[in-house]
C-alpha cells in the first residue's frame, strides 16, 4: 500500500531501508553538561523504524544553545554518549545522522552572559562590534569543525548543518537581520559566505568518514527577509560544494503564498518541491505529515525524495515501524495542538498517556522526565 514510502533509497554509498526520516527535534533531555542521558537512549530506541534518523540539533558551543538542557557536542567528553546514540540507530538498521547547531542571537540569555553598556560614539560602537563579531565567527567556524570531527568519531553517517528556522546561519542569510558592513553582509554571496566556509571546513575535517549536508531555510516569512530565489541559489551552491542531499525548510517564518489554496501539503513540503525542481541531489521534505497515506502521496507527486515525520513520531514513536509492518491502523494520532506540549513536558502531550507499543506511556514519561531534571 505504501510501496514507495517503504522502498530503499541510496545516497552515495549509504542505503536507507525506507524513505521515512526522523528529523532532528530538540528534546531538552540533557543536563547542564549537554551529555546524553538514559532518556535520550530510550527516545531513539523506541523511535526505531525510519530509514534515516537524525539526532536532534546538537550545540557546537555552550553559549550557542537554545536552552541549557540542549544536547552538546562541544567537548570530547560528549563523544561517548553520542556514539551510543549512533549505535542504537545502527542497530535498528537505519542510517544515523546528527544535526550540529548554533542558535546565534537567539541563544538563551544566561549563556550569553550579562550585557554591558558604555558611552562610546555610535559609529565606533558599530565598528568595534563588527570586528568582535568577526573574531567570534572564527571561533564558531572552528567549533563546527571540531563538532564534525566528534560526530564522525561517534560513528554518524551524515552530519547536517542547521541553516534554517531563524538560527545562526539563517540570521546571516536574512537581509532583514544581517546588517553587517564587512564581507559577511550585503549581497547574498556575502550573506551566505560563512555558511559555505563552515560547510567546507567540516567537509575537510571529516573527509570520507561521513557525508556533510545541511537543513536550509530557503525563504523567510517576513517582508524584507530572505527571498525564495536567493534561498534556492544557496541550496544550489551547497549542491555544487558537494552536499549529497538537502533537507528543505523555511528561515524565520514562511510566507502564505507558498501553499496553494486547497493543497493537502504543508508550506514546507511545497518549499521542498520548489527546491527539488532545481536541484539534482535528493531532497528531504515534510511538515504536517501525520498519516502514511499523505507521505506516500507526497513522494508520488514528486514533492520530495524522502519524507520527514516529526510531531507524529513524538505522539507515537512506533509510527514508522507500524507503517512498515502494515499496522498503520494502530498508530496513535498526533492531535496537532497549536503549541506542541511534548516539548514542555511529555506528560502534557494528549496523545501519549494511552498505551503505545504495549508500554504505558505515562510511566515512560515520568521516568524520562525525572531523568533529565
Amino acid at each position: 500500500m505504501y510501496d514507495l514510502l517503504v522502498s530503499p533509497f541510496r545516497i552515495r554509498g549509504l542505503t536507507l531501508p525506507n524513505r521515512i526520516v526522523m528529523p532532528p527535534m530538540v528534546t531538552f533531555l540533557a543536563g547542564d553538561d549537554g551529555l546524553v542521558t538514559q532518556a535520550h537512549r530510550d527516545h531513539y530506541e523506541q523511535s526505531a523504524g525510519p530509514g534515516l534518523m537524525v539526532v536532534e540539533g546538537t550545540a557546537v558551543l555552550p553559549e550557542g544553545r537554545i536552552d541549557r538542557r540542549q544536547l552538546g557536542i562541544y567537548s570530547d567528553g560528549h563523544v561517548e554518549g553520542l556514539s551510543e546514540l549512533a549505535g542504537i540507530i545502527h542497530s535498528a538498521g537505519a542510517v544515523a545522522g546528527i544535526q550540529i547547531h548554533h542558535a546565534g542571537a537567539t541563544a538563551f540569555a544566561e549563556a550569553r552572559g550579562p550585557k554591558t553598556y558604555r558611552r562610546i560614539p555610535p559609529t565606533l560602537v558599530r565598528l568595534l562590534l563588527q570586528q568582535f563579531a568577526t573574531s567570534r565567527l572564527v571561533r564558531i567556524r572552528d567549533a563546527f569543525k571540531d563538532a564534525g570531527r566528534r560526530a564522525a568519531a561517534a560513528g554518524f553517517d551524515i552530519i547536517e548543518l542547521h541553516a534554517a528556522h531563524g538560527y545562526l546561519f539563517s540570521q546571516l542569510l536574512s537581509p532583514l537581520k544581517n546588517r553587517r558592513l564587512d564581507r559577511y553582509g550585503g549581497s547574498i554571496e556575502n550573506r551566505s559566505r560563512f555558511l559555505f566556509e563552515v560547510f567546507q571546513a567540516v567537509q575537510e575535517e571529516v573527509g570520507d568518514r561521513a557525508l556533510v549536508t545541511a537543513r536550509i531555510g530557503v525563504v523567510d516569512g517576513q517582508k524584507g527577509g530572505l527571498t525564495l530565489s536567493d534561498g534556492l541559489s544557496v541550496a544550489l551552491r551547497l549542491q555544487e560544494e558537494g552536499a549529497p542531499l538537502l533537507s528543505i525548510s523555511c528561515g524565520s517564518g514562511i510566507p502564505g503564498w507558498v501553499r496553494p489554496e486547497g493543497s493537502p501539503y504543508s508550506p514546507r513540503l511545497h518549499l521542498a518541491a520548489r527546491a527539488k525542481s532545481v536541484l539534482q541531489v535528493p531532497v528531504i521534505g515534510g511538515g504536517g505529515v501525520r498519516r502514511p497515506e499523505l507521505a506516500e502521496q507526497a513522494l508520488r507527486d514528486g514533492m520530495s525524495d524522502l519524507v520527514y515525520v516529526g510531531q507524529a513520531m513524538l505522539a507515537d514513536p512506533g509510527w514508522a515501524r507500524k507503517v512498515i509492518e502494515g499496522q498503520e491502523d494502530m498508530i496513535v494520532a498526533c492531535r496537532g495542538c497549536g503549541r506542541c506540549f511534548w516539548f514542555e513536558d511529555y506528560r502534557k502531550c494528549p496523545s501519549r498517556p494511552d498505551a503505545v507499543d504495549g508500554r504505558n506511556s505515562r510511566a515512560w514519561h515520568t521516568r524520562t522526565t525525572l531523568e533529565f531534571r
